[in-house]
């Protein structure tokens, strides 16, 4: 199947097109489509659809989607599903070590839930680099004043694991 056969397939308007064209999305997708299937996402209600959406987003392997999913985690249009998204973000095996800013913001700027999942995409990070690492600090730094009571003791400790895994410049 074409990327383009993927895309017309996604917009049926027959669930089971959808469904069939989803299996083949979690076999054999690519990041050009990844897009797309966030698209779907956020536009259907249907139960089964999401659901499915849900397992290949939780299930992703490929680096190259790594970007896709950060694109779509800063994108306004993408609040809705947002939750979706980060939470997927920290079951899946992508590295976003390079992206650890915008897991960062999302803890700043959420309620609880949403931050605790975005502090374990962190967590979850085997190193960060330096410079990335000095940033995401700042941010936290420069936001304490707007971090509520609930996420206080979250809020020490992510600063605490940022700086743990920050890698030394050589």
């Amino acid at each position: 199947m074409t990327n383009k056969e993927i895309i017309k397939n996604l917009k049926s308007k027959n669930n089971s097109v959808v469904l069939e064209t989803l299996n083949y999305v979690s076999k054999e997708g690519n990041k050009d489509i990844l897009g797309e299937v966030i698209e779907l996402l956020l536009t259907t209600q249907e139960t089964i659809i999401r659901d499915h959406i849900i397992k290949i987003l939780e299930n992703l392997r490929e680096p190259d989607c790594t970007p896709v999913m950060v694109h779509a985690i800063e994108n306004p249009d993408y609040q809705d599903i947002l939750a979706l998204l980060v939470s997927a973000s920290w079951k899946n095996s992508l590295d976003f070590s390079m992206h650890v800013e915008t897991f960062t913001d999302v803890f700043i700027k959420s309620e609880f839930q949403l931050a605790f999942d975005a502090f374990t995409v962190i967590d979850n990070l085997e190193a960060i680099d330096s410079k990335v690492a000095e940033a995401s600090i700042f941010r936290l730094e420069n936001a304490i004043e707007d971090i509520k009571d609930d996420k206080k003791p979250l809020y020490f400790e992510l600063i605490n694991i940022i700086n743990d895994k920050k890698e030394n410049p050589a």
